[in-house]
């Protein structure tokens, strides 16, 4: 029960940490365009941090500072990965992140569940 918490308590963290991180990411490379040096953040940082579950502040960060607004691929697909970012997030707190309650509790049942497992 306990690990369970833990597990929780770090995703939510991890989540925060990684959408911090696409909102910094998309000041940054915002701040870079206007000062003429486009090649310090390269636009794959951006998508792959959407698609680590950072979607939700790129996409407020494009907001927030008039990034590429136009741009039909950010547009559409942020979006997109916070759907499924949403439904990651609900799956895995209601089926507690796949983990069995009472199975590693005692010797038997844990070998109970390898037999079935293995078989």
């Amino acid at each position: 029960m306990v690990m369970l918490i833990l597990i929780k308590i770090l995703f939510v963290v991890y989540l925060a940490a990684i959408n911090f991180y696409g909102f910094i990411l998309v000041s940054q490379h915002k701040r870079a365009e206007e000062d003429g040096d486009a090649c310090s953040v390269k636009d794959g940082k951006v998508f792959v941090s959407g698609m680590l579950g950072g979607a939700l502040g790129v996409f407020v960060a494009m907001f927030v500072f008039k990034y590429r607004l136009t741009s039909l691929a950010l547009m559409v697909l942020m979006p997109i990965f916070i759907a499924l970012s949403v439904y990651a997030v609900i799956m895995l707190f209601t089926q507690n992140f796949g983990i069995v309650e009472g199975v590693g509790n005692n010797l038997e049942g844990m070998l109970g569940y390898v037999e079935v497992f293995f078989l």
